[in-house]
Formats: C-alpha cells, structure tokens, sequence
C-alpha cells in the first residue's frame, strides 16, 4: 500500500516513506529543463542514522547541480523562461521547445527508435529507424496533425506552470515547435549514425547551435505574496489574515514587491530580521506611529525611545515569513530554505510567558459572586459562569468553549461529549482539526449537563446565547475581558493572568496525571502529538479519553460541590477531602 513521504522534523529535504528515508530537492521550475527533472531524489534506505551521515552530503550535491543549472543560464545568450504570465509567449515557447530539444538529443543517444532486424541496436538497422519516423513525422507535420504531440504540450505546459487552452493558437503553436523538435532530433541522430560531420545545410534554423534567446520575467515577491494569499485564503481565519498583515507589510515596504526570488538567501532573511527588531511596540497603536510607513515608524520610534516588539513578536513574525519563503520553495522559485534557523534569542522561557492559576487562586475566583451565587442569578450570561469551569475541566480555548453549538454537545458510548468542530468561517480551531473531549465528572457534578440539556430543549443553536463573534470572527472577546476585570479586581500576582491560564492549569494537571505531551493528553488539549504515528490508526475510543480525563484533578480547590455526585458511568461517588475524578476517586456505592 503507498504510503504518503513525511518531512522528518529538523530536516528541510528529508522525507520517511513506509520504513525508508528520502532525499527530495525540488529543482525550480525555470531550470528543470536544463537540470532534466523536476525533483532530485536520492533513497538513504531504512537506518535513520546512516541517513543523518548522508544528508548533509547529498543536499549539497543536489544544490550543487541546481547552481550549476543556474549559472549555466546566466552565461551570454541564456536566460530563463518567462513565469510569471500563465500564457507564455512564442519567444518563451521557442526558448522551452530548444530545451526539450536539447533533451532529445541527448537521450537519443545508443538507443533504438523502432524495431528493425533481428538486432536492432545494430547501426545500420538504428539508421532505418530513423528514416522511417523522419518520414512519419514530415507527414504529420504536412497534413498539420498538430494533436500528435498534445501529450507531450501538455506535460511541458505543467512543469514550467503554464496555462493555455488547447484550442488556443499557443497551444497549436506549442505543438507545431514541439513537433519541429522532434523531426530535428531524428535528424541530428540519423546523421550521426550515418557518420555526417558537417553541418547539415537543412537544419531547422530554430534548433541550431544557438539557443533562441526568450522574454525576460521574473517571479517576485509581491507576486509570491499574492499567490500564498491566494492558496491559503480559504483555510485562514481573520485573525490570522491580521497577524499576516505586518509581514506582508515589512515584504512590500521594507524589501520591495518588485524584488526578485532569486535575489533572496540568507542575507536577505537575516535583514528582514533586522528590520522587524527595530520595529516598535504597539506601533498601530501608538499616536506618534499609527499609520506611518513602517520605515518612518521604526525612525519616529527610535527619536522617541519607544520600546521594541519583543523577541517572542519578532519570532512570530519570522516564523509567518517562513511560511510565505518555503511555500516560494515547494513551489519551484526559491532553492533551499533561507529561513532555516532564521530567529532572534528569546530570553524568556516559553513556560514562562503565561502563568498558571495556583489553586489558591482559582479558589478566590471562583468564591466570586458569580459563582457564589449560582446560575440562576446570571441566567442571561451564562457564559461567564460556564465558561472559565469549562477552561479549567476541558484545556479548551476560549473560542472553542465560546462558539459552541448546541448540536455539537453529544454523547457516545454513554460519555458526554463536547466535540469541538472546526467550522470555517465561522469557528476556527487553532490546528484545524476536529476533537472530541469527554465532560469532566465535575461538570457534570455541578449540573453543567442538566444546562445543555435545558438548551437542547430551548431549540437555540448556540450553547451561549450571549456569546457573539468579534469582528475578526472570534468567540468570546467580551468574555475574556470581563474576566481580565475579574482578575485585577481580585488582585492576581503571576505573569500574563488572563483566561488563557486556565489552560495552563490544566496542562499543570495533565502533568500530575503523567498525561502531558502524550498522545492521548495531546488528543485532550488539540495539540500536536510528536513523531509521524499521529497519522496512522483511528482515534482514540471516547471511553478512553474519559478515563483519561478522570484523571485530571485539582488537589485543594474548594468550590462548593455536592458532597456526591454520579459519573457518566452511573458509579457514585465522593470527593470530600479528596481530589475529583473518575477511575481514581473515591466510589461508593452504585446508585
């Protein structure tokens, strides 16, 4: 069974396919003819360590041939095919047309182009071949088959991006040179075995020594700008088509659109870099910045020692350039990633950007009047009483919780279920995909399943009817900030308190429960699970996320509960002086 090629982690050109490694360097497009292929591939067989020893050398070689390719074509009298119009002109076609022929040449060498005689590698019987597909072509070419070579138009029309209509006058053109190339070919061969060295007086005057010379066009980055927007368009929630917006704004201000992408390399990438360091906080924001160019604001900002972006902003938005360069690289117009390793040193730990809650702390929030009190006192937002039990029972986002449909509160196997859909354009999950987590047994000890039945009764579509998307799409913004009030109010201490802590408390429990950065911890908070066995299999049963999450617990939290309650699974049982959960509670006896 075939089995998709994984980029192994760490190596930009390194792939897995089944049990086996895979060098792979995509040539760009424009040279592939010069190179002879579109890819250079190379199997390092199944021992990842002897693959790690060949890599290094192997990428050279491949990158080595690319140059080579490049440099060729910078020589006096070569230069590279037009790409950036979908419809080539006759010049560019000449151009591709003179390569494919080149190729023929080539790869006609020693072989038989027709069966003919009891040995038809022999000279002579090569030679009759050759006469007779000369003729089979000067016929196609006299009674204008042009059709005859639309297969071959066709796969040279994907390999340098071209799009013509083959109905179109191009196309024909296309053909009619192809087709000229070809007859030129099997003559050039047929005078060699025939033993001719003297230039051939009918030489087809575009298939000479000479390679025709085409338009010149380069691909640039506005161009690649507009093509990445372009593709990811549709996957991209509002909030990220923003967070793009200033990296895009560094590329056309900062670098120039008009810069080629075969000017870009390292050096590029590291000024880039240079640029958005200096860059200052808040820069939109500011009223001595807002609406300068970027260049002016980084001059205005440095006048006035405005505070920079920190390094963790800056890596942000090197990492959105990233993208934007290896998406320019997959696509055949940039070799290599310059990008790679491309950042600046981040001083702070990435677990200590966010604090958690400490228990203590989630004890004075949830001794708030808000909860002190009951549902019934905020029946018309219920999604501040709900939502921040839910963050610290489930590790879902804010958005997840906030923009939950009724229907999408399910239950299978007996588990009651939130399955977080992605749904874009309207809810959009932070990795895309779909999941599923159990309620927690507290959740449903506090009657937050009696809340979704009541709503499922109701017939509205939203979980939370107060709950409205922002106008870059996201759910919750008024809930997020009425809890940031919350929290200063009661006087929190910690770095970056926010509603998003409470995720952090619950990956702190996952990390009691020996469940982080698991497969099946991951499976609960939607992150990614490390290596490619994410891929393979089916999901994991609901019974054993639920087990999963049974084992989440917050030692000393004391928010009023009934001294008893009853799992999904119909056990009572108890948390007086203990912690919750499922399998490792207390139980009694069975209802």
């Amino acid at each position: 069974m075939n089995q998709n090629p994984t980029r192994v982690e760490g190596h930009d050109y390194l792939y897995q396919r089944g049990r086996r490694y895979v060098v792979r360097v995509q040539v760009p497009r424009e040279l592939r003819l010069a190179v002879g292929r579109g890819e250079l591939k190379k199997s390092l067989g199944g021992d990842f360590l002897r693959a790690k020893r060949e890599y290094h050398a192997t990428v050279a070689e491949f990158l080595g041939r690319i140059d080579a390719a490049r440099r060729q074509s910078a020589e006096p009298g070569l230069h590279t095919i037009s790409r950036n119009a979908l419809v080539p002109s006759n010049a560019d076609i000449d151009t591709a047309c003179y390569d494919h022929f080149r190729l023929m040449v080539a790869n006609l060498r020693g072989k038989a182009i027709m069966e003919v005689g009891d040995n038809p590698y022999s000279r002579e019987n090569r030679a009759q071949g050759y006469r007779a597909m000369i003729e089979n072509q000067i016929d196609a070419y006299y009674h204008e088959a042009w059709n005859t070579m639309s297969v071959q138009a066709d796969w040279l029309c994907g390999d340098l991006g071209w799009q013509i209509d083959p109905k179109s006058e191009t196309f024909e053109y296309l053909c009619r040179t192809m087709l000229r190339a070809r007859l030129q070919a099997y003559r050039n061969e047929l005078r060699r075995l025939e033993g001719k060295m003297s230039d051939d007086p009918d030489t087809d005057p575009l298939f000479t020594s000479r390679r025709p010379k085409p338009t010149i066009a380069t691909t640039t980055l506005c161009q690649l700008k507009e093509k990445f927007e372009e593709e990811r368009e549709d996957r991209w929630s509002p909030s990220t088509r923003k967070n793009y917006a200033i990296i895009f704004r560094v590329l056309e201000e900062i670098c120039g659109g008009d810069t080629p992408l075969a000017t870009i390399d390292r050096k590029f990438c590291r000024d880039v870099r240079t640029q958005l360091s200096s860059l200052p906080a808040n820069y939109q924001k500011s009223a001595a910045t807002r609406g300068r160019p970027i260049a002016e604001a980084i001059e205005v900002a440095k006048k006035l020692n405005m505070p920079t972006i920190s390094p963790a902003t800056i890596n942000s938005h090197l990492t959105k350039l990233g993208a934007v360069i290896r998406f320019g690289r997959d696509g055949g117009w940039i070799v290599g990633n310059p990008m790679a390793d491309i950042e600046v040193p981040d001083p702070v730990d990435p677990s200590d950007k966010r604090d958690p809650f400490t228990v203590e702390q989630l004890n004075l929030i949830f001794a708030c009047d808000t909860w002190e009190r009951g549902l019934d006192t905020i029946a018309d937002r219920p999604s501040r009483y709900w939502a921040p039990l839910i963050a610290l029972y489930s590790g879902a986002r804010l958005t997840e919780i906030c923009g939950q449909r009724v229907d999408e509160m399910v239950t299978e196997d007996g588990v009651h279920l939130f399955h977080f859909v992605h749904r874009p354009g309207d809810r959009h999950i932070k990795t895309g995909k779909s999941r599923k987590v159990p309620v927690h047994p507290d959740l449903i000890a506090l009657g937050f399943w009696d809340f979704v039945k009541d709503a499922q009764a109701s017939k509205r579509d939203h979980l939370f009817p107060d709950v409205k998307r922002d106008k870059l799409g996201k759910w919750g913004d008024h809930t997020t900030k009425w809890f940031s009030r919350q929290v200063k109010a009661l006087g929190l201490k910690g770095r970056n308190l926010s509603f998003h802590s409470f995720r952090h408390s619950f990956e702190d429990a996952l990390r009691e429960a020996d469940l982080h950065d698991t497969p099946l911890g991951n499976a609960l908070t939607g992150r990614w699970s490390a290596g490619v066995s994410k891929n393979y299999g089916t999901r994991y049963p609901v019974k054993k996320l639920y087990e999963a999450m049974c084992r989440v617990r917050y030692p000393g939290l004391n928010y009023l509960l009934p001294p008893t309650g009853y799992g999904h699974d119909g056990v009572r049982w108890s948390h007086r002086g203990e912690v919750r959960g499922g399998p490792a509670c207390h139980r009694s006896d069975m209802r």
